[in-house]
Order: structure tokens, then sequence, then C-alpha cells
């Protein structure tokens, strides 16, 4: 699994001719995404022959949400099935840094039979390990990880952390290798965390920035190297 975060269709195209498995549909990468418009997951939607995975996210100004906030994701929820998504990457935390149970409560009611991804925000909880068993339990079919660090973090530089975390989930929750994932490190991290799925954003893209654009022959490259990388790890 390579999931490539994209913001137009240009990306999207992009990703798939690279070999992407999956994309991470959203707007406003510079911000940490959010929900793109309905007209841009209709033409991505309907032009890609891969799973698109919608970004649900109203604001930048906290992981913490209002009842107004669940509101409009639940709203976009909806839009999103009606226009071809595959599944959605969203979070809700409460003031005190846990899992806002009662906002994923609706938005898994508002999505139905497709499935719940978690970004980066489950990381900014008080204890992750207990997270990631209450994201199991309430049925979310991945995560993305960098250890424990959360948006920003560096998956090389919390191996242990991910290895961890990998031994905890035991096939019960995908975890996704993220933060700074290149095809240079991608080998040695699948091999050392055992973690066989990535997500990659600036390592997509000329420039390697946020604002970059996706690099079908970088996401090539990060292709092969996952898999040669998977290959070694299970044979």
């Amino acid at each position: 699994m390579l999931e490539i975060i994209v913001e137009t269709v240009a990306d999207a195209l992009a990703a798939e001719a690279g070999g992407a498995t999956r994309l991470d549909l959203k707007a406003d990468f510079v911000e940490k995404g959010l929900t793109p418009s309905a007209g841009m997951v209709e033409q991505i939607c309907s032009r890609v022959n891969i799973e698109v995975m919608v970004m649900v996210r109203p604001h930048t100004r906290s992981w913490v949400l209002t009842p107004e906030d669940v509101a409009v994701m639940c709203s976009d929820i909806r839009i999103g099935r009606e226009l071809g998504a595959a599944s959605f990457l969203l979070g809700a935390l409460t003031d005190d840094h846990e899992l806002d149970f009662p906002a994923i409560e609706a938005f898994r009611n508002a999505s139905g039979d497709l499935p719940l991804h978690f970004h980066m925000g489950w990381e900014l909880t008080k204890d992750t390990h207990a997270t990631l068993k209450q994201l199991i339990s309430l049925g979310v079919k991945s995560v993305r990880t960098s250890g424990g660090r959360g948006p920003g973090g560096q998956a090389v530089e919390n191996i242990p952390q991910i290895r961890a975390l990998q031994e905890l989930a035991a096939g019960n929750i995908d975890l996704l290798l993220a933060g700074g994932v290149i095809a240079e490190n991608i080998g040695r991290l699948v091999a050392e965390t055992g973690v066989m799925q990535a997500h990659s954003g600036t390592g997509a893209r000329t420039p390697p920035t946020v604002r970059g654009v996706v690099d079908h022959e970088k996401v090539r490259e990060l292709r092969e190297a996952l898999d040669q990388a998977v290959a070694l790890y299970t044979a």
C-alpha cells in the first residue's frame, strides 16, 4: 500500500501513473489538509481507477471540534459518498487530548459502509498505545504514524516507537509509515519496523515541499523501493 497526498487532478493522475495504491485527497496541504471541494472530489474520482480517500477537516484552528464542526463534516462525508469517495480521512479530539467518541460515532453513521481512516492527530493524545487500542475497538481502518510525534514528526527518528505500535496493532488496524517517508529511507523503515504500508506527501513532490507538485517519477521510485523492501521483509 502506497498512499500519496494529492490536491489537484494533475497530482492524482501523476500519483496513479507512478503506481500509488491510494490517493489522500485534500485541500491546503500547506496547512496539513482541509476538506477538498465537491468539484475536486467528483473530478478526481471520475478520472482515476484507484481508491480515493477524501480528507474531512473543516478548518485548521484546532483538532477539537464543535457540534457545528461535526455536523459540517457529516454533511461532507455524505456528499463525498455520492461523488465516489472510497473512504474518508479524519479525526476528532477532546479538550483534554483524548478521542472524541461521540464525534467519531457520528462520522461512522454518516459514512455507512465506507471505511474511516484517522489522520496523524491521533498521535497528539496523551497515551498513543491506549488510543490505538480504542481506534481498533471503533473499527477504524488505518492510522498514519511517525512514532507518536504527530503532524510534523519524522518516522526515521522514531523507529522503536513505530515498531512497538506495529506489535500492538497485531493486524487489527493498518499502520502507515508517515513523516518524511522517501525512496531513500523506506527500505530501512520497513525492515526495522515491520510496517509494510507507507504514506508520502513531500517525498512524492517536486520540489520536495508542501507547495510542490506530485511527480510520477518520484512516486515510481517510492513504489519500487517499497515493493523491494516488502519482498525482502517477507522472504
